[in-house]
């Protein structure tokens, strides 16, 4: 087991502990657009929902993502509650694709499939011919849909919190590893001084977006985090270990707009001159936080106070 390195600095209040939550986002399927929340549940692997769905290359497969297929960015995902459905539509398909929200072995899923996420093994079930025709139409090449199978549990073991304070095994559904992602509105803003184009949350793909309620509050402070507490009603705080940076890949390449990848290499090519911060993987670009919550079943919603409790130092150390 990894743990996490780190040395929390003993709590004193400042101005720049208080933030709060701006914006929520669930990605139901893996690299396809997010749909943003008022509120939500938090479960064992996230916020409901979060890359609980994946595409897959039928052929070879691999997982599929912005990466391989950047058009994916332009498939639309909606949570309809009431129907229990999931629903796609992508401006170039002249119909929608309807899934079950809570899809059932035998009856909804299919055969059982493992998948390579990065350095762990997934198993996720087939989600059907419908889904498969409609996204190889999409996509231009044979494509395999999967939902994870929620009788394999995927353990992270990598940049764990201490089993002491942690009461729930860090574990994710398809997402690259924690099951959360954290950025600041504070320091995108920095970004965005800093490159070509102007950049928006969906470029980074958080779960999580707080503002400081404080003006001055320096960018890039959430690097120092290593514990956070988010106010309740009653005096119910819940906390959420924030576990290592996240390194990024070309997806924030990917104008979501026509989904295609930019030529010109931005702005990662601009982020690498200033976002390379990491001490244990020096020419690794960084943006956001990776985080797991202390437990599930609390509720995290839009407005939320969030006070920084322990801070330390982050060092990936190991591949994340």
């Amino acid at each position: 087991m990894i743990t996490a390195a780190c040395d929390p600095a003993p709590f004193a209040t400042s101005s720049n502990d208080k933030w709060t939550v701006s914006a929520l986002y669930t990605y139901p399927i893996k690299s396809c657009q997010p749909t943003s929340l008022s509120s939500s549940l938090v479960s064992e692997t996230g916020l409901l929902y979060d890359r609980l769905w994946m595409l897959t290359d039928a052929k070879s497969g691999r997982f599929v993502t912005q990466r391989q297929v950047p058009q994916l960015a332009l498939i639309k995902v909606s949570i309809d509650t009431k129907s229990s459905t999931l629903e796609l539509s992508a401006p170039s398909m002249s119909s929608t694709l309807q899934l079950p929200l809570h899809p059932q072995p035998g009856v909804d899923l299919g055969e059982q499939y493992k998948v390579r996420v990065w350095y762990d093994d997934v198993y996720g079930r087939c989600c059907g011919e419908a889904a498969q025709v409609w996204l190889t139409t999409f996509v231009g090449k044979p494509i395999r849909l999967l939902y994870k199978d929620s009788a394999e549990t995927r353990l992270v073991s990598r940049y764990l919190p201490d089993d002491e304070t942690c009461h729930l095994p860090p574990q994710s559904g398809f997402a690259d590893v924690f099951p959360f992602h954290i950025i600041t509105d504070t320091s995108l803003d920095h970004v965005n001084q800093h490159v070509p184009l102007p950049l928006t949350h969906h470029h980074f793909r958080p779960n999580i977006v707080l503002s400081a309620t404080n003006s001055d509050a320096p960018p890039y402070d959430e690097e120092t985090w290593k514990r956070i507490e988010f106010a309740s009603p009653e005096d119910r705080t819940w906390s959420m270990f924030v576990t290592s940076r996240t390194p990024r890949c070309t997806m924030p390449n990917v104008d979501l707009s026509t989904g295609t990848m930019r030529t010109d290499g931005e702005p990662i090519k601009s982020l690498r001159k200033f976002r390379c911060t990491d001490p244990g993987k020096p020419t690794y670009v960084c943006f956001g936080m990776q985080a797991t919550p202390q437990h599930a079943g609390q509720v995290i919603r839009l407005g939320q106070a969030v006070t920084v409790r322990e801070r330390g130092f982050h060092s990936l150390t190991q591949p994340l």
